[in-house]
């Protein structure tokens, strides 16, 4: 669970719609379609009362009891509720219990589940075909597509677009009125770059289409079409994707990891088909058994069976053994599937966090939702796993490699999502892979041709292009696969002797504040306050502002979208409402207060204390003290021998220093 909720905190502000979930079976480009065997074992929960205690001695756990806020835990199993329960209070001030009949929970991206059986109705219906280019039912809306391969409703479903950006960095409260969904795609629309279906790379725009595409095609507004053909057949009375006055009279309060309360979010556009829906444990359990039920629940039935066999399909796979994506579904916590076929779906947004699980060849799902920033689902999920399905041992055989023959998945490999997150690999003499990336230094042994198991018993799996070279990796980023990018050449200003020469590679390979065209960095140039902002943005690798900039001074600079992205996330400010003195020379202290504003809307950092030296205007303290308490800086900064540091705050930032600052920065985002 570490290695999700590190990304997940990178990426979990819904509000700024920010990026916080494998070889092909078949053919390295057509998605695969298998399930696990039809022999399985029963076993499972089938008695209410035992369930009720194996979830109470869970929730009884010091460190869960003493640390959530509220929680709402389900079973179900062949049509019927084993388990439906509450822990804790979903408002800590009013002591309100959280209640699985009563208490709504912002869902966040489960509701692509939602979105994607809406689409799949479609399908069966005959009103809408997978494989039809998309742009058949975009209307007025236009789509930018540079591959020359088209782009099909199958893409959507298993976030393998190809987009340039699949999360925006805007926040909802800096926007007068949230837009109709409609509008808000139109603005947003993004760019397809990467050949459809050749890698994953988790996609909020693409669940957002695909909810845009179901409203053009069916008719009626999103959260109507869904009220109408899954809600009240299922009798899903408490869900809606709009914040009625009815939800947020039942809605819980969600907490940060200091039990601090967050506002009611207010979703952009209205109608958030990824990740916007609010819900109830019973509700959600009669979601969960429709599915399992294989599109019918009682006499109501939302899905022929074979469109529902076919949602909880594997659709895309770097490999067989490390599936992606279903329709809509995806799978995580792959160690602890104990041999069983199971899908499932995540959701995340500050103060609320979830997870459902399906076991269709058993029946049976699990539901976790709670209203505080910790996180416990991949505990509960293994324990559920291995007190209700214990695995078999078995016995790992390994292939018999050679360093020679490894060397071909050596190289340098960034995330498709997670901009900052860099794996080396490197070939060992002892016929084994290194990889290193934010998690650490790991070895990993051959299991079969493109996949490798650690210590740990995680897998690596490569995919390789038509001509057999290797492309792409996935291994600790459960929501993404890494591209393999060539490893740059050093700058001929900055030699491996340089004191910043691990710096300045570090960004080239982060592929920001690059050198000029001759291959020169001039590291000691000072730095303007547009190039940090728009480096800073890049760095982060979320989309630049489609808006008009409010500050007339950026209006023609080459980083204006990404200062503009800044803003609207609430991370910067101008030297007035409408300048912002872009082609100035930063200081280190105006730097450090831009990270800090950057880190308080991306990853809600808190203020740290650090022992300062030097002169520091008041403005920048607080700044300046979470930059010297994370070391985000370099060689240029030393602590006196009372421990304290001088970050030399009101000197021009040099791009060394800009370097070190930024690659630290990326190591910092990622819990590094």
């Amino acid at each position: 669970m570490e290695r999700i909720a590190l990304i997940r905190k990178f990426f979990r502000k819904r509000s700024i719609h920010i990026f916080l979930t494998i070889i092909i079976a078949v053919s390295v480009f057509a998605p695969c379609t298998y399930r696990a065997s039809a022999n399985s074992v029963t076993l499972g929960p089938s008695d209410a009362k035992e369930v009720a205690a194996f979830a109470d001695t869970f929730f009884s756990q010091p460190h869960i009891k003493n640390q959530i806020a509220g929680a709402v835990f389900v079973v179900v199993r062949d049509g019927k509720i084993l388990l439906k329960k509450g822990y804790g209070y979903a408002d800590l001030e009013k002591k309100i219990p959280a209640d699985p009949d009563d208490t709504v929970f912002p869902i966040a991206s489960i509701s692509k589940v939602f979105t994607a059986t809406g689409i799949m109705q479609l399908v069966e219906q005959g009103k809408m075909n997978l494989d039809e280019d998309i742009r058949a039912y975009l209307g007025d809306v236009k789509l930018n597509n540079k591959t020359g391969y088209p782009l099909t409703m199958k893409h959507l479903l298993t976030h393998t677009t190809g987009f340039d950006f699949t999360d925006t960095l805007e926040s909802a409260k800096n926007r007068p009125e949230p837009l109709p969904l409609d509008a808000y795609v139109k603005e947003n629309m993004s760019t397809v770059v990467r050949k459809p279906g050749e890698a994953f790379r988790y996609d909020n725009f693409a669940s957002m289409l695909q909810g845009y595409i179901l409203q053009k095609v069916s008719g009626k507004s999103f959260n109507q079409y869904i009220t109408e053909n899954i809600y009240k057949p299922l009798h899903m009375k408490s869900s809606s994707f709009l914040l009625t006055p009815e939800i947020e009279a039942r809605l819980a309060t969600g907490y940060n990891a200091a039990n601090k309360p967050f506002p009611v979010y207010i979703s952009n556009p209205i109608e958030q088909p990824e990740g916007g829906m609010f819900s109830t444990g019973q509700d959600m359990a009669a979601f969960m058994m429709v599915h399992l039920n294989k599109g019918t629940l009682g006499s109501h039935k939302i899905l022929n069976k074979d469109t529902a066999e076919m949602m909880q399909s594997i659709h895309y796979a770097i490999h067989p053994k490390l599936p992606n994506m279903a329709y809509g579904f995806e799978t995580y916590y792959h160690s602890s599937h104990n041999n069983q076929f199971v899908i499932g779906k995540g959701g995340d947004i500050p103060g609320s966090h979830s997870w459902m699980w399906l076991l269709p060849e058993q029946k049976v799902g699990g539901f976790i939702v709670f209203n505080k920033d910790i996180d416990f689902r991949e505990e509960l999920f293994k324990a559920f796993m291995d007190h209700y399905y214990p695995a078999q041992k078995q016995e790992q055989q390994h292939m018999a490699s050679t360093q020679e023959q490894l060397k071909r998945f050596e190289g340098v490999y960034r995330d498709l999502r997670v901009n900052p997150w860099i794996t080396k690999i490197t070939a060992t003499k002892q016929g084994q892979l290194l990889a290193e990336d934010p998690m650490g230094k790991n070895t990993l042994r051959q299991v079969e041709p493109l996949l490798f198991k650690d210590e740990a018993g995680t897998l690596l799996a490569f995919k390789e292009t038509d001509d057999g070279k290797i492309a792409y990796l996935q291994y600790h980023n459960p929501v993404s696969m890494a591209a393999r990018i060539h490893d740059p050449k050093q700058f001929y200003d900055v030699p491996v002797t340089h004191p910043y020469a691990s710096y300045c590679k570090g960004i080239q390979q982060l592929g920001v504040l690059q050198g000029d065209a001759n291959g020169f960095f001039h590291p000691e140039s000072s730095v303007t306050r547009a190039e940090f902002v728009g480096e800073l943005i890049r760095l982060i690798g979320v989309r630049p502002s489609v808006h008009p900039v409010i500050f007339t001074d950026t209006k023609n600079n080459k980083y204006a979208r990404e200062i503009q992205a800044a803003v609207e996330a609430g991370a910067i400010k101008g030297v007035t409402k409408k300048t912002f003195e872009p082609n100035r020379p930063i200081t280190r202290q105006e730097a450090a207060t831009i990270v800090w504003g950057v880190s308080q809307a991306l990853i809600d950092a808190q203020p740290a204390d650090a022992p300062l030296a030097g002169k520091v205007d008041p403005w920048a303290r607080q700044a300046v003290q979470y930059a010297v308490a994370n070391k985000l800086y370099g060689p240029e900064i030393t602590s006196s021998t009372q421990g304290l540091v001088d970050y030399k705050a009101k000197k021009p930032l040099l791009r060394q220093e800009a370097a070190a600052l930024l690659h630290t920065y990326a190591s910092h985002m990622l819990g590094g």
